[in-house]
């Protein structure tokens, strides 16, 4: 009896398992455009494997990675006054007699040390949004290697006594993230693990490489950068100081 053979159909190959990292840049206010990006990528139906971020792109960037979705991240966003939450300032209900009196009476207080009168180190310490920040990410507060959250997240902060960027990817959440987005002037610096930092910004507003060294073959990055101010802008020393700053990003991102 004839034996007939046909060849065997070739095995589809195993489709590669590509890492796509999201790298987020810092901007202030603007950043909040981070939230339409990730409702897109969502959309789309891509998988982030890694998320790096600066600043305001930190914020955004760690809850999305503790597994916030980006409708989520936007009524958060929407429920908060910044402008309220920057000022550091109790609720006329929380405070005391006294400090009611007192508030409505001055409009400037200064900080009084050794019998001296000195200039604040930065318009708010931040302790609101701290808390905010605090009670959104209670859920991931055990995880200490951020690498371990559900989508692995690093923030960029600076050493503002030696002037090196720093990497945060361990420690506790908040404050990290506070320590990438302290901009000078706005925010007074923060101190992790004996190191005073500020804004993440100044050295690398957009941590490409370091997503990349990761292991993302693809990167998705979204830069909502200031370009340079004209001098209409330039009307207060924090605008003055991001200007300075924004000499480095401004070339550096081309």
């Amino acid at each position: 009896m004839p034996f007939l053979a046909f060849p065997q159909a070739p095995t589809p190959a195993p489709q590669q398992d590509i890492k796509v990292g999201l790298v987020l840049s810092g901007g202030g206010a603007k950043g909040m455009a981070h939230i339409g990006v990730l409702k897109v990528i969502e959309e789309a139906g891509v998988r982030i494997d890694y998320i790096g971020g600066t600043s305001m792109g930190a914020i955004v960037g760690a809850l999305y990675s503790s597994g916030y979705s980006a409708t989520q991240l936007d009524s958060l966003f929407k429920s908060n006054d910044f402008s309220v939450l920057i000022q550091d300032e109790l609720p006329r209900t929380a405070k005391p007699f006294y400090e009611k009196e007192a508030a409505e009476r001055y409009a400037l207080t200064l900080p009084f040390q050794k019998f001296k009168v000195s200039i604040p180190a930065a318009l708010s310490g931040g302790q609101n949004i701290y808390n905010e920040l605090v009670q959104a990410l209670y859920h991931v507060k055990d995880i200490s290697d951020f690498n371990e959250l559900p989508i692995p997240f690093f923030c960029i902060a600076t050493d503002v006594e030696t002037g090196e960027e720093v990497l945060l990817n361990k420690g506790y959440l908040p404050e990290a993230i506070m320590a990438s987005g302290t901009f000078p002037s706005l925010f007074m610096p923060a101190e992790v693990d004996g190191k005073i930092l500020i804004d993440g910004g100044v050295l690398n507003n957009y941590p490409i490489d370091r997503v990349r060294a990761l292991g993302a073959d693809i990167i998705i990055g979204v830069d909502v950068q200031h370009g340079l101010r004209v001098r209409e802008e330039l009307n207060s020393a924090t605008e003055v100081l991001l200007q300075i700053n924004n000499y480095r990003t401004v070339g550096q991102m081309k």
